[in-house]
């Protein structure tokens, strides 16, 4: 009986998350949008995603740091690998933002560009400088679940490869999913090629490209 009981907890210790990553169940759900009229938006599609543990926040996942940003998808992936844990799929992403009930951002149904930090109403820095704010420094920038920054600040390199739109600074740039990989979210400026909400998304070459309003976050199966 006490094999069977000390058994029985370890299972149940291994399907929890650590106190600095937030939980969420295996789920089918549609990701993308039923009728896309952007470009960053995909197609409604269901998926199911297994059970998982997400970083409450950004790289290194830690309240009142800055977050890391300015690494290619490998350094990324590189540092996520360094602490037990990898790089969070699109679709993990998009649950964590939207949550089944289908928020259009983390923290509800409308934008407020004072609840995350998204001050710059325009396309980029333009020679300013980039106003990052601390990790959980907007403290209604959350999902349900306590998952900050979603919206806002930096977007976020994800494991999956980019096959779709190329970068409209780029042109003539062959996109190709053997060499590129999918960013999620939107940053702290609103009028950008890849929008500002949950389903925002877009693509950048995997290796030698470094932004300064691309960070990432890590992830884990649970």
């Amino acid at each position: 009986m006490l094999f069977i009981l000390v058994s029985f907890l370890a299972c149940e210790q291994q399907k929890t998350c650590p106190a600095d990553m937030a939980s969420f169940e295996k789920t089918t759900f549609s990701i993308g949008v039923a009728t896309p009229s952007r470009s960053w938006h995909q197609s409604a599609t269901e998926v199911t995603v297994e059970a998982f543990c997400m970083d409450r926040y950004e790289y290194p996942n830690i309240k009142g740091e800055y977050p890391t940003h300015s690494v290619t998808w490998e350094e990324a992936q590189s540092m996520c690998e360094q602490v037990g844990k990898r790089l969070c799929t699109s679709a993990e992403w998009e649950l964590a933002c939207r949550g089944t009930e289908g928020r259009n951002y983390s923290y509800g149904k409308h934008r407020n560009r004072e609840t995350c930090n998204t001050p710059i109403e325009g396309p980029g820095p333009q020679g300013r400088n980039v106003p990052y704010t601390k990790s959980g420094e907007k403290e209604n920038c959350k999902t349900p679940e306590g998952v900050y920054d979603l919206n806002g600040s930096l977007s976020e390199w994800v494991a999956d490869p980019w096959s779709d739109f190329p970068e409209p600074f780029a042109k003539n740039v062959v996109v190709s999913p053997d060499t590129w990989r999918t960013l999620r979210g939107g940053t702290m400026w609103n009028h950008t090629f890849y929008g500002q909400d949950c389903t925002s998304r877009h693509g950048h070459r995997m290796s030698g490209w470094k932004n300064m309003d691309d960070g990432f976050r890590c992830c884990s199966q649970r």
